[in-house]
């Protein structure tokens, strides 16, 4: 399969541009029309409530080591492999958030506490939204979530500090998918990984691609 890096960055700056064009002020006034407020239950870091894949950006995980002195090992995982290249290598976009063997997050307690919540991730502090490019559209859409806490009440003010942050969000995600492609020079050409949900990585020398280059590891 032949991927064509150049164009990917190009849509992306398309894109880039209009993210950094979202009112703040409008954002949030849609928040207060919906509503939200965190309830604490700690579902969404739990495998038991769906999907709790956390994806974890260069700068986030030097955040985490570096405040609670911890290694990347202690931090993250490499996230689920996208292609196989002609050596057999795996290879990945972006790393995610440990998880227990169950599925739940290493750093949530048992009193619903998360161990992170000063230095938690986008994804983290901005669930249950997220603002994405829907059905071809110029002008990103806030997209809501599962939650118990949808539909109550919301200040203004917290619309306007969740706004902010929603926006943070998406243009931190699109300038580190850029600079990921950037880096990804030399791999243009390849396999999709269709087979590791049944076989698994185990003995795969695995190359993890983010906004700071790859990294090599064996799983």
């Amino acid at each position: 399969m032949r991927f064509n890096i150049l164009d990917a960055v190009n849509y992306l700056k398309v894109k880039l541009s209009m993210a950094d064009k979202l009112s703040i002020n409008e954002m949030a006034k849609q928040l207060v029309s919906i509503g939200f407020e965190c309830m604490r239950c700690g579902e969404c870091c739990r495998a038991r409530s769906g999907d709790n894949t956390v994806i974890l950006f260069p700068d986030e995980i030097r955040l985490i080591m570096d405040t609670h002195g911890m290694t990347p090992d202690d931090v993250c995982e490499h996230s689920i492999p996208q292609f196989i290249d002609d050596s057999g290598i795996l290879h990945c976009f972006e790393w995610v958030l440990k998880r227990h063997s169950s599925g739940d997050c290493i750093f949530i307690q048992a009193d619903n506490n998360c161990m992170l919540y000063q230095q938690r991730p986008w994804i983290c502090s901005t669930y249950p939204f997220f603002l994405g490019f829907t059905n071809g559209g110029a002008k990103p859409d806030i997209i809501v979530s599962e939650c118990k806490g949808v539909g109550r009440p919301m200040n203004e003010e917290d619309a306007i500090k969740l706004a902010e942050l929603l926006k943070g969000r998406l243009l931190a995600e699109i300038t580190e998918e850029i600079r990921l492609l950037e880096n990804l020079e030399g791999f243009e050409d390849w396999e999709p990984a269709r087979f590791y949900s049944s076989k698994g990585c185990k003995g795969y020398t695995i190359a993890v691609h983010d906004s700071s280059g790859m990294t090599y590891i064996t799983d």
